[in-house]
């Protein structure tokens, strides 16, 4: 029995997780040629402080038009403005 954890940042919309169960669930089922009955995820949410990426934390998620993550566009932003600047 294949089993996903998928930790995310607090502030995904109910539909949004659905969305995202199920596309990680198809993904497994296509890769192993497990049964779909047999695939057990579990999404745990948690603020963005909680993790931490390059010595970083994330910052807390910000919904955007089609549920684009307008904080960690920023983050990401900042990132490549970091590593050009070394």
């Amino acid at each position: 029995m294949p089993i996903i954890t998928c930790d995310i940042r607090n502030g995904r919309t109910r539909e949004q997780r659905s969305q995202l169960a199920m596309g990680l669930t198809q993904a497994v089922v296509e890769a192993t040629g497990c049964d779909l009955h047999d695939v057990f995820l579990v999404i745990r949410e948690m603020p963005g402080f909680n993790f931490v990426d390059g010595g970083d934390h994330v910052p807390d998620y910000v919904p955007g038009p089609n549920g684009l993550d307008l904080a960690a566009q920023e983050q990401v932003k900042t990132r490549i403005e970091r590593t050009s600047n070394d």
